[in-house]
Order: C-alpha cells, then sequence, then structure tokens
C-alpha cells in the first residue's frame, strides 16, 4: 500500500490515508500504520517525524501537523524577512 501527500496538507492526507487503510485486507498493527503513513509524508516532513518512532496514528498525525505549519512559518519568514513573531502555529 502507497498513499504520498505530494500536494495534500497533513490533514488530507491523513483523510485520505484512513479512507484507503479501511480496505486493507490484511491485519493492520498500529506501528504498520504509523510507518507506513510516515513513508508517503513529504521527504522534509517525514525526516522529522521517523526518529520520533511514534506508533500511536492520532499522535503522529499531530506531530506531522506541527512539522508543517513550522514549515509553513519558516517560509513565511524566510519569504518577508524578520523574525515570525506573531506568525504562531497555534496550541496543538
Amino acid at each position: 500500500m502507497r498513499l504520498h501527500q505530494a500536494g495534500l496538507s497533513v490533514t488530507e492526507h491523513a483523510m485520505r490515508f484512513e479512507n484507503l487503510v479501511r480496505f486493507y485486507t490484511q491485519a493492520i498493527s498500529k506501528g504498520w500504520k504509523c510507518r507506513k503513513f510516515a513513508e508517503g509524508l513529504k521527504h522534509d516532513f517525514r525526516r522529522m517525524v521517523v526518529p520520533m518512532s511514534i506508533t500511536e496514528f492520532p499522535t503522529l498525525v499531530e506531530k506531522a501537523k506541527v512539522v508543517e505549519c513550522l514549515e509553513r512559518v519558516d517560509k513565511l519568514t524566510k519569504t518577508i524577512g524578520g523574525p515570525a513573531g506573531s506568525k504562531s502555529c497555534g496550541d496543538s
């Protein structure tokens, strides 16, 4: 099973992944589900979340969302210059 994030947000990727997993006929462990989801993330996100060795799917999705938000803030900061200031990722 392969699903790549491509141009999707982490939330959209997680929803598509969950829909696809429903049709998988083999037994699915938490670790397998997390590993397959992480394999489909964009390289920069995968590089940050895989070393965390997260085995709970909701936790993995939340951490990937945080990485996505930090990437977005970093790109915005580089685009407009200066510190991120109020460009926060929220409390999640």
